[in-house]
């Protein structure tokens, strides 16, 4: 009955991600007494009551169990998870992890076992990330270079290999926004992360871009 509310009201529980300044132990230790903002309702844009907690396991280096926050929107009847910018969609490992993984072989056909290496995740893990980031380089490419324009920067020079040109326009775009706010846009995957919706690496990616 709920499900067919919210599709009828246009409102569907997604993920919000928090651009928190904790790391991933501060985040941990702070349990049940983190305080964590009441966000819009993504659906109707009002402001939402927290509805919870619910566990969810994060892989950085050891194996974490973190808290999350969900919010709910009593107009819209609809719950939403909110995700720390450290954390992905739908993936156990952090995304500074994933995203420094993915520049090691971006553009490198031989570079994955030392990556996975690196990145202490089995090879398959890796190539999975690479393999979906392949897939949506041309839509981030697209997003990020807007972005970096829309926070008064220039849109980049980019390699014409379609990983390299992904990375090149979030780092614009980052570079954009440090000028403009500092370093409270926090780390380069993070920012990355946040920009859409905690959805870097999943299937129904829906960057606030892709509607423009």
């Amino acid at each position: 009955m709920v499900a067919q509310e919210e599709a009828q009201k246009g409102c569907v529980p997604v993920a919000i991600v928090w651009q928190t300044p904790l790391g991933v132990e501060q985040y941990v230790v702070s349990g049940r007494d983190l305080q964590v903002p009441r966000f819009a309702c993504p659906g109707c844009k009002k402001p939402m009551n927290y509805w919870g907690w619910y566990d969810r396991y994060l892989r950085l280096g050891r194996s974490h169990v973190l808290l999350l926050r969900r919010q709910r929107c009593r107009g819209c009847a609809s719950s939403h998870a909110v995700l720390p910018s450290f954390m992905v969609h739908g993936r156990l490992d952090a995304v500074g992890v994933i995203g420094a993984a993915l520049q090691a072989v971006a553009g490198r056909g031989g570079a994955m076992a030392g990556a996975a290496r690196a990145a202490d995740v089995p090879y398959t893990t890796l190539r999975g990330w690479r393999r979906r980031f392949s897939e949506r380089a041309e839509l981030v490419t697209v997003g990020f270079v807007r972005a970096a324009v829309a926070l008064g920067g220039l849109a980049p020079r980019l390699s014409e290999n379609p990983e390299l040109a992904a990375i090149g326009a979030v780092r614009a775009a980052w570079n954009a926004a440090q000028r403009r706010w500092g370093t409270a846009v926090g780390a380069l995957w993070r920012f990355a992360n946040a920009m859409v919706g905690g959805h870097l690496l999943s299937t129904n990616i829906d960057p606030p871009w892709s509607t423009a």
